[in-house]
Order: C-alpha cells, then sequence, then structure tokens
C-alpha cells in the first residue's frame, strides 16, 4: 500500500515533464542561407553577355570579372580615345597659357620700359632741348604700355580659366568612358561563392532576370518564421537546433537578430493538419558549423529554439 503514492508521483512527473520540456522551446520551419544573404547581379538593360567567366560553385573575389557584356569592345575604344584627347587637351592648355603668360612678360618688360622713358624726360624737363610734344608722347607711351599689360594680365587669366575648363571637359569624357567599361564588366561586389548562373552567352538583358546569385559561404544562417504568438519568447543569445533529412545529424546555432516584421509565412509545412497561411517573424540564427550547410542554401529545415 505504501508503493501506490510513489507509483502516482511518477506518473504525474511523466505526463508534466514533457509539457515542461515543450514550455521550454520554440518550434520553427527555416531556410539556410548564407551570411550575406543572396546576392543578385544585374547587368546593364539592353547590353547583351558577350563572355562569363566564371562557374557555379566557383568562389570569387570582390572585384573579380564575372561576365563580359558587348558593349565592352566600344567602350574600351571610347576610352582610350578619351585618354589621347585628355592628353592632347592638357598639352594644348598647358601651351596656351605659357603663350599667354610670356606675352604678359613682354608686355610688363614694355611698360617698365615706358615707365623709365617717361621718368627720364620728365627728369629732363627743364632742358632747352625737350619739347613739349616728346614729354606728350611719352607719357601717351607710358599710359599705352600700362594698358598693354594690364590686357596681358587679363588674357593670362582667361587663358588659364579657358584650359581649366577644356581639360575638366576632356577627364568628364574620360570618367565617363571608364564608366561605361565599367558597366560592360559585370564583377562580383563582395567575397563570395556563386551559387546560380542565369545568364547565357548572346542573351540580351532586359532586367527581369538577374544574370548570377552570389552568396558569402564562409558563413551559413538559418533563417527561421516564428509564429508571432510566440516570437516575444526568443532572444539574441539563445541556443537552437537544426535539422532535416538531407543533414546527416542536427546541427547546433545562436539566435542573432529577431526582425520587428511579422509577415505571412514563406515557407510551408508538409504537415497537412499544419495551417499553410499563418503570421510569422523571422528569427535569424548564425549555425555554429559551415559544412555541409554551405552545398545547401535555401533548405528547408525544422528549427528548435531554447527559450
Amino acid at each position: 500500500m505504501k508503493t501506490k503514492p510513489l507509483a502516482l508521483l511518477v506518473l504525474l512527473a511523466a505526463l508534466v515533464l514533457p509539457t515542461a520540456v515543450g514550455a521550454a522551446t520554440v518550434s520553427a520551419l527555416g531556410r539556410v542561407l548564407p551570411r550575406s544573404g543572396i546576392i543578385d547581379i544585374p547587368g546593364t538593360v539592353g547590353d547583351t553577355v558577350r563572355a562569363i567567366h566564371v562557374n557555379e560553385g566557383d568562389w570569387v573575389e570582390a572585384g573579380q570579372s564575372l561576365a563580359t557584356l558587348s558593349s565592352a569592345a566600344g567602350a574600351r575604344q571610347q576610352l582610350q580615345q578619351a585618354e589621347a584627347d585628355l592628353t592632347e587637351t592638357r598639352r594644348s592648355a598647358a601651351r596656351d597659357v605659357e603663350i599667354a603668360r610670356t606675352r604678359l612678360e613682354t608686355a610688363e618688360l614694355e611698360r617698365q620700359y615706358a615707365v623709365n622713358r617717361h621718368e627720364r624726360i620728365l627728369a629732363a624737363g627743364d632742358s632747352e632741348f625737350i619739347s613739349p610734344d616728346q614729354i606728350e608722347a611719352r607719357t601717351l607711351g607710358r599710359k599705352q604700355a600700362e594698358i598693354g599689360a594690364v590686357q596681358a594680365r587679363q588674357n593670362l587669366a582667361a587663358a588659364e580659366a579657358a584650359a581649366t575648363q577644356r581639360i575638366r571637359a576632356a577627364e568628364l569624357a574620360r570618367d565617363t568612358a571608364q564608366a561605361a567599361l565599367a558597366a560592360a564588366e559585370v564583377r562580383a561586389p563582395i567575397a563570395a561563392k556563386v551559387l546560380k548562373i542565369r545568364g547565357r552567352v548572346g542573351m540580351q538583358i532586359n532586367g527581369r532576370i538577374e544574370l548570377f546569385k552570389l552568396g558569402d559561404t564562409a558563413g551559413m544562417n538559418v533563417v527561421a518564421e516564428v509564429y508571432e504568438s510566440e516570437v516575444l519568447k526568443v532572444q539574441p543569445g539563445q541556443k537552437a537546433v537544426v535539422s532535416a533529412a538531407a543533414l546527416p545529424a542536427k546541427m547546433s546555432g545562436v539566435v542573432t537578430g529577431v526582425s520587428p516584421i511579422a509577415f505571412r509565412n514563406t515557407i510551408e509545412s508538409m504537415d497537412p493538419n499544419t495551417s499553410t497561411q499563418a503570421r510569422v517573424v523571422e528569427v535569424t540564427i548564425r549555425m555554429d558549423q559551415v559544412e555541409p550547410l554551405d552545398r545547401l542554401v535555401f533548405l528547408q529545415v525544422d528549427v528548435t529554439i531554447d527559450i
């Protein structure tokens, strides 16, 4: 008779324990993503793909060329011409400024010469050999030389301004050509893996389809869609476990972020007893291991978060 209370306690503990464990976790569906997310790489609308330089699965460095577009050849010629024009513009502008500077130097010498002659004749004004006409002529010569020097100085300033304007215009044309050539080379914005190539040689770019999908798979995340009714239980720093039929074992991670936006779920459960539509909040989990998740981007997984 004494064993019955003990058996009853054991039975009650067995019934309560699963409820306690369930209350200490939050379950959700999630998808595997690179830590950078998926980066769509477009091309210049209206251009055509001339060559693709990478394969799916390749690791590329930031700035590496992924594809060359058909406009590259014309853009390269345009850049060469623009650089040649800039060199010639700089040379001719420097020549024009030098000519204007030389003319100013000559005008200054003529002005100083006229000033000296005028001062000498004024000093000898009482001489019987100096006539008023001579004094007047030298006074006029001094004024004309001074006017000439002022005009030469203005001409030099105008030549320098015109030279600067011409050089800037040529530099702008060079920069525009450089931008056109850069646009004709599709490059990776970050170091990442080529996840998908949607572009094909000869394809005209219409802006609706990206050429490449990239992702930094050096670190992997799982984005879980937690029901909005449970999301307030989830906090950064909590441990999480991820499982899927494709994974050889359960994998661990840590919650790093909880989105402030609730929306309709995009991941649907295969369980027919589960509602296909629900309001959820995205929770980001940084996975402790990269392999084999880096080869299973977009894999649907089951997520359990310890709260």
